[in-house]
C-alpha cells in the first residue's frame, strides 16, 4: 500500500492492487472494504469494521495517515514495523526450537524407559528386583498424566494466541512486571509510542486525541493504565513532559527528550527518533531473552537425563545388591 500510494494510486486503486496479498480467508473482509471505497467512504472507515483481520494499531494508523493526509507514509512505518516484529519472532522461535525437540525427544526417551521396565522386566520373573511403583505401571500412568497436561497447556496457549481468543495485552502486562525481563517489552511498547506520537503530532492532532492515541498504539498494560492521568493532566493544559512525568512509569530519558522537544518545537523529528532507538534496545534484550530461555530449556533437559539416570541406577544397581545381601 505504502508503495503504491507514493507512485501515485488513489487510495481505492492502491487497495484494490495490493488486497490480494492478504489470501482468501479474509474475502469478508476485504469484500466489504472494497465496497466501503467505491461508496465514497474512507479506508480507515473500512479497516475498523474488520478487526479480524487488522490489529488496532494498523487501523488507528490508518486514521491518523488519512486525518494528515500521509497514508502512504503510516503505512510504510506499519510495514518497517511488522518486519522487524516477525523477524524478533522468527529469531526467537528459530532460537529455542533445538532445545525443545531435545527436552521432547528427552521426555518421551524417559516414559519409554518406564513402560519397557514396567512391561518387560515386571512380568514375574524380575518382579524381586524392581520396585513395585514401577512393576505395577503406575508411575507410567503418572508420567504420561503429567506429560499430557504440561504438552496440552502449551498446545493450548499457543492455538489460544496464534487463533487470537486471548488477550496478549494480559501476558505482555505480566511479562512487563517481571525484574529482569520487563526492559525488553516495555521498550518495545516505548518504540510503538513514541513512533505513533510523533506521527499523530505532525498531523496536527490535537494535544488530548494524541496521547490518547500514542498511549493504546503502546499496547501494554503499564502504559495504558496511566492514561486517564495524563489526559486530565492535558485537559489542564499542561506540558506533555509533564503530564507524562506526574505518572512516575515513563522513563527518564524520554521526558528528557521530550521536554527539549517541546521547548524547541521538535516533538515529531524527536520522538521519531527515540522510537528508534527504543527499539534497538529491544531488539537487544529480546535476543538475550531467547539466549536465557535456550538455557532454561536445556536445564529441563539436563534435569530429565539426571532423573532417568537416577531411576536406572536405582532399579538395575542398588535394588538388586539389596537384593543380594538380604538373601545372604
Amino acid at each position: 500500500m505504502g508503495t503504491s500510494l507514493n507512485a501515485g494510486l488513489d487510495t481505492r486503486k492502491a487497495f484494490s492492487t495490493c488486497k490480494h496479498l492478504l489470501g482468501k480467508g479474509h474475502t469478508a473482509s476485504l469484500s466489504y472494504i472494497t465496497n466501503e471505497l467505491e461508496s465514497g467512504g474512507t479506508l480507515y472507515e473500512g479497516i475498523k469494521h474488520c478487526k479480524t483481520t487488522f490489529p488496532p494499531l494498523l487501523s488507528m494508523m490508518v486514521q491518523v495517515g488519512e486525518m494528515s493526509g500521509r497514508t502512504e507514509d503510516a503505512f510504510n512505518g506499519l510495514g518497517d514495523y511488522y518486519d522487524n516484529r516477525v523477524a524478533l519472532i522468527r529469531g526467537f522461535i528459530k532460537s529455542v526450537t533445538w532445545p525443545v525437540l531435545q527436552f521432547v525427544i528427552a521426555t518421551f526417551v524417559f516414559g519409554l524407559i518406564l513402560l519397557i521396565m514396567s512391561i518387560l522386566l515386571g512380568d514375574g520373573g524380575a518382579d524381586d528386583l524392581l520396585p513395585a511403583w514401577i512393576s505395577n505401571g503406575s508411575l507410567f500412568s503418572k508420567y504420561c498424566s503429567l506429560m499430557l497436561v504440561l504438552y496440552g497447556f502449551a498446545a493450548g496457549i499457543g492455538y489460544g494466541i496464534y487463533m487470537q481468543w486471548l488477550n496478549i495485552d494480559i501476558f505482555v502486562g505480566f511479562l512487563s512486571l517481571i525484574p529482569g525481563v520487563k526492559h525488553a517489552f516495555l521498550n518495545l511498547a516505548m518504540s510503538r509510542f513514541c513512533w505513533t506520537f510523533s506521527l499523530i503530532h505532525n498531523a496536527g492532532v490535537d494535544a488530548e486525541r494524541s496521547v490518547v492515541m500514542a498511549i493504546k498504539a503502546s499496547g501494554n498494560p503499564v502504559y495504558t493504565k496511566t492514561l486517564e492521568s495524563i489526559r486530565e493532566s492535558v485537559r489542564k493544559n499542561q506540558e506533555f513532559h509533564t503530564a507524562f512525568a506526574n505518572t512516575q512509569t515513563y522513563p527518564a530519558e524520554f521526558l528528557t527528550i521530550l521536554a527539549t522537544a517541546e521547548q524547541a518545537g521538535t516533538i515529531s523529528e524527536s520522538l521519531r527518533r527515540e522510537a528508534n532507538t527504543f527499539r534497538e534496545k529491544a531488539e537487544s534484550q529480546l535476543k538475550w531473552l531467547s539466549k536465557i530461555c535456550t538455557g532454561m530449556i536445556y536445564g529441563a533437559v539436563a534435569a530429565v537425563i539426571i532423573i532417568m539416570i537416577f531411576v536406572l541406577f536405582n532399579t538395575f544397581v542398588l535394588n538388586p545388591l539389596n537384593t543380594i545381601q538380604n538373601s545372604i
